[in-house]
């Protein structure tokens, strides 16, 4: 190999290392940045008075479903352990997890809604209705709800610009989910 091509081999290495690293000290801080909106508009939603206070009023009308004869359904046997998810998530996990435990609970209780409209007997019960009216009617603040989902779509268009994305990938920036209700309220849809 010859001393003119080493040369210009190495100036294309210095090349090639130095745009990497600007490409990643001009990246990072917008990805932190809005990494960080996600995680700190999520915060006010797992307070006493949100997603906390939803879930309760759904454990009291799991029980009045189960008390009522539905505790051997299937919605009943999958809600007791997104509920448990749910309460591990907001001890010890992520704002990832804690969205994805959410969105599980929403999903679980959208059918334990679904199974008790499709009962005849179960519908005509109050306990159960009386409960699942207060679940219903209980949401976290709707501000808050879209505030967090659109910091997360937000996020994605930052993370999935094309010069972030490489860096994005290389540092671990992988996507968030959004916060869904499917219980008839649109606070949360996309």
């Amino acid at each position: 190999m010859s001393r003119r091509t080493r040369w210009i081999l190495l100036a294309l290495l210095v090349v090639l290392v130095g745009g990497v690293a600007v490409l990643v000290l001009t990246q990072q801080p917008k990805l932190d940045d809005a990494c960080g909106k996600v995680d700190d508009t999520w915060k006010p939603l797992v307070a006493e008075e949100q997603l906390p206070t939803r879930y309760r009023t759904l454990e009291g009308a799991l029980s009045a479903f189960d008390a009522a004869g539905g505790a051997e359904r299937d919605v009943s046997k999958d809600l007791h352990p997104a509920l448990a998810a749910w309460a591990r998530a907001v001890k010890n996990g992520s704002a990832v997890a804690q969205v994805k435990a959410a969105n599980a609970v929403e999903a679980q209780g959208a059918r334990l809604l679904a199974n008790v409209l499709g009962s005849e007997r179960l519908k005509t019960n109050a306990a159960v209705t009386d409960a699942l009216v207060k679940y219903a009617q209980t949401f976290p603040n709707g501000a808050l709800v879209t505030a967090y989902n659109t910091a997360v779509r937000e996020y994605e268009d930052t993370r999935t610009d094309a010069l972030a994305q490489p860096v994005a990938r290389a540092l671990g920036f992988d996507a968030r989910p959004v916060l869904v209700f499917d219980t008839g309220n649109n606070t949360g849809n996309a």
